[in-house]
């Protein structure tokens, strides 16, 4: 098998991918350098610089969250939470603020953040219209709320090979622990009924290469969730073709 041996991973009870995992960090890191160029480009082109104030809702890795801080300080404010901020303590040393935080069970200041960012968090949260409610209150008057998720439309039962079949798995498991892979399709709806204005949506499908940042982090996630895969009745074997495919 290619990569890290399987391991189980501890259980946050509310998100589908702890980052307590033994390869978390080099997962997290790669799932930087796959999106934070688009995430990034989105970010400036609603105008983020200088001066704004930002809230990262969990924060993960800390990539985006560092973009921020050089972004927008001196002058602007940067908080990241996360459940399980182990991997944002750098983050101070560049002006930003840590916060240990669960999205479900904390509340996040009211009216304190020109510009609130999540990236494939609510779509694993089963609580995710708690989130949500939390993440709108949390905007100040004219601010920017933007939400990345990811979404199997039209991808989920075309994917061809081992990959296909680890991804389903992967899928099914995520559901089974709360997640839900087709909640973005409602979202710019359930934004305008929570008084949000000037509602977008883009949509895009990734391509990506054997060996890429995107295609390792894959690789990372079928270890992470090897013995689910298997209670799926997914085999070693496939898992381990499907990591193979990845690796390129």
């Amino acid at each position: 098998m290619t990569g890290p041996s399987p391991t189980s991973s501890p259980r946050n009870p509310h998100y589908t991918l702890p980052n307590e995992w033994d390869c978390a960090n080099e997962r997290l890191a790669l799932l930087g350098a796959a999106y934070d160029a688009e995430s990034i480009a989105l970010a400036r082109r609603l105008g983020v610089g200088p001066g704004w104030r930002c809230l990262e809702a969990g924060a993960g890795g800390g990539s985006f969250a560092r973009w921020l801080c050089d972004a927008t300080l001196p002058g602007g404010r940067v908080l990241a939470v996360d459940t399980d901020p182990r991997h944002l303590t750098d983050l101070p040393h560049r002006g930003g603020e840590v916060a240990r935080m669960d999205l479900v069970t904390d509340e996040l200041p009211e009216g304190a953040f020109d510009f609130v960012h999540t990236r494939f968090v609510l779509l694993h949260i089963a609580q995710r219209d708690i989130v949500l409610q939390r993440l709108t209150r949390a905007l100040a008057p004219g601010g920017v709320l933007l939400l990345e998720e990811g979404d199997g439309l039209g991808v989920l039962h075309e994917m061809p090979g081992a990959f296909g079949e680890v991804w389903r798995a992967f899928a099914r498991s995520t559901e089974t622990a709360g997640a839900n892979q087709a909640w973005a399709r409602n979202l710019p709806a359930q934004l305008e009924a929570a008084g949000l204005i000037d509602v977008r949506a883009e949509a895009e499908i990734p391509m990506f290469r054997g060996g890429s940042p995107m295609a390792r982090m894959w690789n990372l996630t079928w270890a992470q969730i090897h013995e689910t895969s298997v209670a799926l009745d997914v085999s070693p074997e496939v898992i381990a073709a499907a990591q193979t495919e990845v690796v390129g």
